[in-house]
């Protein structure tokens, strides 16, 4: 069998694409602290809402990419470990992924719900039990 040609049709379309492809000024990416701040800031600004929004889905979907990338080599690697050598395209896309998600930072820090709490005090927290214990300071708080 021999090598595999990718169809002229295909190519036109990927050269294309390739020449829209913009180069940016280097700048610093906002960190999930400045998009936080910015949504507490511009509430009721429908477009800046929606560009944070829009910003933090993408870097979410990122996430999501590189976790999929990663799960893609190892399957390969069981299959034939030479298809993910350095040069190939799922190793590049998978270390441009990985490259991505580091430029960024933090993009979710929503605890786990499967993690295993490292101390009594990360366990969730019954709210009615929250509720109950902020009430019963407030009481002795006036009763002194």
């Amino acid at each position: 069998m021999g090598a595999y040609h990718m169809p002229q049709k295909y190519c036109m379309f990927t050269q294309y694409f390739l020449r829209l492809i913009v180069k940016l000024a280097a700048f610093t990416p906002p960190t999930l602290d400045d998009l936080r701040n910015w949504w507490r800031d511009h509430r009721g600004e429908g477009d800046v809402e929606r560009l944070i929004l829009e910003v933090q889905y993408l870097r979410l979907v990122l996430l999501r990419l590189r976790g999929e990338a990663d799960e893609a080599v190892r399957l390969a690697r069981e299959v034939d470990r030479s298809l993910v050598g350095r040069d190939s395209p799922i190793m590049e896309l998978r270390i441009v992924l990985a490259q991505e998600v580091l430029r960024v930072g933090d993009i979710d820090d929503t605890p786990r719900h499967d993690a295993v709490p490292r101390s009594v005090r990360e366990y969730a927290r019954n709210p009615d039990a929250v509720t109950f214990e902020a009430q019963s300071r407030r009481k002795r708080g006036q009763t002194k």
